[in-house]
């Protein structure tokens, strides 16, 4: 902790983005930001955990003054915002190549990560609906078997639930022990290292603080964020989780949209 700060039971804040810190239109409220502010003042340390992109996450990290790194892609890039890489961990080339290869099968749209690049082939309404939700170009080429190299942050698939749910099965099956597949999203399925998670993420940075688990608040509101919640020492499901997800969390908090991470700061930290 911060030398001359106020001891508190928890010394880490990890926040999913998306359904959680930042509200529908991807903004963060003022009573967010001030909790946040608040928050560090007292030493608490904030990071994010989320399955963006680095760059993406960047300028929220930016925009609330962090100085800490960040858990992107869903634990598969750990990168501060001076630009460190911590931890770097690639999905294989022959899982990648499987994913692309389903998809392809099944005509669903992809998103491909390599080295924190986005690429996609073709520019429909899946494209559209991520670069504005995420505020990143992608690269658009015919092929992207010819873009895939070493360096794969994520695959991701995005169509209408009920189409993803066969894709879901059949990834399940082909590859197995290769990837760890999980979601942020019913629209999405986010492809992995085996070995990376939202829990390993935080794992991982709490071996660079010297902290334990017991020390750790962790927000999230979907899938791939159930994996920190139950490691965490106090683990919060947002109001707006699916219900396994709040059932399994140690506290529910309010919506995203009502500053629900702001509540949790203010019951458990500031107060």
């Amino acid at each position: 902790m911060l030398q001359g700060a106020i001891i508190v039971p928890y010394r880490l804040l990890a926040l999913d983005l998306d359904g959680t810190l930042l509200d529908d239109d991807k903004t963060i409220s003022e009573p967010n930001r001030k909790a946040i502010q608040a928050a560090q003042d007292q030493g608490v340390l904030v990071t994010f955990s989320t399955g963006r992109m680095y760059c993406s996450a960047l300028r929220f990290a930016r925009e609330l003054k962090m100085n800490v790194p960040l858990i992107t892609y869903n634990g598969a890039l750990i990168k501060d915002t001076a630009g460190k890489v911590y931890q770097e961990t690639s999905l294989s080339l022959p899982a990648a190549r499987t994913a692309l290869a389903i998809a392809g099968e099944y005509n669903i749209h992809v998103n491909l990560f390599i080295r924190d690049e986005l690429f996609v082939d073709r520019d429909d309404e899946w494209t559209e609906r991520y670069r504005r939700s995420s505020s990143v170009m992608p690269q658009i080429v015919p092929n992207l078997e010819q873009v895939l190299a070493p360096g794969v942050n994520k695959v991701l698939l995005i169509g209408d639930e009920q189409e993803l749910i066969p894709v879901r099965d059949v990834l399940g099956n082909k590859l197995a022990d290769l990837a760890h597949i999980t979601s942020s999203n019913p629209q999405f399925i986010e492809i992995v290292h085996p070995d990376v998670s939202k829990q390993s993420g935080l794992s991982y940075l709490l071996e660079v603080f010297d902290m334990s688990p017991e020390k750790v608040i962790a927000i999230g509101d979907n899938y791939n964020d159930l994996e920190m919640i139950n490691f965490a020492g106090l683990g919060v499901a947002m109001a707006n989780a699916p219900e396994d997800i709040r059932a399994q969390a140690d506290y529910v908090t309010g919506y995203n949209n009502e500053a629900g991470v702001a509540q949790v700061i203010n019951k458990f930290i500031l107060s």
